[in-house]
């Protein structure tokens, strides 16, 4: 028997054996594959469905706002705003109350009694927006463009402590005090909202539910029996800038 012919008849079992081994193996595979990821191809067909209802909804939207506008009243828009505007769309429209900023806008920049007052930097301001900070500016969009704002701070005998800033609770849909506070620094970081605590309305009784939340009330509970350190709230007022009141009069005309 030649080396050649004993290799083969060493190998052939140990392929015999090998096969049932590599097919079983494969299939274990295969089976756990499927169990991770098999739902995956299902969840690509409902996402690419979803954004093309989204995407129609968008357009539908938009071609409403444009038809809207009297004839005498429609430009040529300025590619400047529709470009950037239509380009980063497309990356948001799947949120209602984004995608209705760029439709503002957009149909904005085609009417000339509203193209003065729109900016190339709405683009990037909406951009930069949640869904959350869009309501929040809504607010101050419907004839009252000031607002009472709070500071929960902790008074001792070097001055104080401030525990939450940026405090605001008119919104109803979120009483979350740590998500509000963020979307009002980031609303006055986007130069929308001027947020002071030198100044505050002169009715003061629109303070006393900032009393009355349950954060509040934890800091009274947690400081009841303290000679030194006493709970206190310092009144504020947050206010549309000219920049966030040209951005609301065209970016929130129907949200």
């Amino acid at each position: 028997m030649s080396f050649s012919e004993g290799i083969k008849v060493i190998s052939e079992p140990i392929n015999k054996l090998m096969v049932p081994v590599a097919t079983s193996a494969g299939e274990t595979l295969q089976d756990v594959w499927d169990l991770v990821f098999g739902g995956f191809g299902t969840y690509v067909d409902k996402k690419r469905l979803t954004r093309l209802k989204a995407l129609e909804e968008f357009k539908a939207s938009l071609e409403e706002k444009i038809y809207a506008i009297p004839e005498n009243q429609l430009q040529e828009p300025a590619l400047s705003i529709v470009g950037p505007a239509l380009e980063a769309s497309k990356y948001y429209f799947e949120d209602k109350t984004i995608r209705e900023m760029f439709a503002n806008l957009i149909a904005s920049s085609m009417n000339c009694e509203k193209s003065n007052t729109t900016h190339p930097c709405f683009t990037g301001i909406i951009q930069q927006m949640t869904a959350l900070d869009a309501k929040n500016l809504a607010l101050f969009s419907y004839g009252n463009s000031e607002k009472p704002i709070a500071e929960y701070r902790i008074k001792n005998s070097k001055g104080f402590i401030t525990v939450q800033t940026n405090v605001f609770i008119e919104n109803s849909a979120s009483q979350n005090l740590e998500q509000q506070s963020i979307s009002f620094s980031s609303l006055s970081r986007l130069g929308l909202l001027s947020i002071s605590y030198e100044t505050y309305l002169t009715d003061t009784d629109v303070y006393k539910k900032f009393e009355q939340t349950p954060q509040y009330l934890e800091l009274v509970r947690r400081y009841s029996g303290s000679k030194e350190m006493t709970p206190d709230i310092a009144r504020g007022l947050s206010s549309l800038t000219p920049l966030g009141e040209a951005f609301t009069k065209v970016c929130f005309s129907e949200i």
